[in-house]
């Protein structure tokens, strides 16, 4: 997609659509899908159009997909060093979400709640020695993550759309 030639950043450009999107919808819940990673990143610096301070203004939710195999190996999210980032669901989605509610609490007007995407799906790709096989322990860290966080609400991903039974609460 070109925009042209705009005096606006990325990321001014998709929260005015976010907000104009509010606005046309009432009683429509909006929410947006984010990467990871801005929770941990200041302002804009992978310049993906996304900034956790502003995306969130005028909008019910943000998603931001917590995946620990789609962080770099040695990441280093809220001060704490991840050397193998798959390998530590739980570590992982803790601190990014710790960071997270860190970040949101300081911003005047934020409405938008966390309910974050979990990783439901193993990483071949990251390589051998890199990444676990995901499966319902690994789900269930992340899970913990959430709620140890303060947050109640999570939402999981697999491409293939398989989620163990057991994940889920019976009623």
């Amino acid at each position: 997609m070109d925009f042209g030639n705009t005096t606006q950043q990325r990321y001014e450009v998709i929260n005015e659509f976010l907000a104009y999107a509010k606005k046309e919808m009432p009683g429509v819940v909006v929410s947006a899908d984010v990467f990871g990673i801005i929770c941990e990143s200041p302002a804009d610096t992978e310049n993906i159009g996304q900034n956790l301070e502003y995306i969130g203004k005028d909008i019910d939710y943000i998603s931001p997909m917590v995946y620990p195999s789609h962080y770099a190996l040695g990441q280093v999210v809220n001060k704490v060093e991840f050397p193998k980032p798959d390998l530590d669901p739980y570590g992982v989605v803790y601190q990014t979400l710790l960071k997270c509610k860190d970040r949101i609490s300081k911003v005047q007007g934020y409405k938008a709640g966390v309910r974050p995407y979990l990783q439901a799906f193993s990483a071949p790709w990251i390589g051998k020695g890199n990444y676990q096989k995901y499966g319902v322990e690994q789900i269930k860290q992340q899970i913990k993550a959430v709620q140890d966080a303060g947050y109640k609400e999570w939402i999981l991903w697999d491409p293939n759309n398989k989620y163990p039974e057991e994940i889920f609460a019976k009623e």
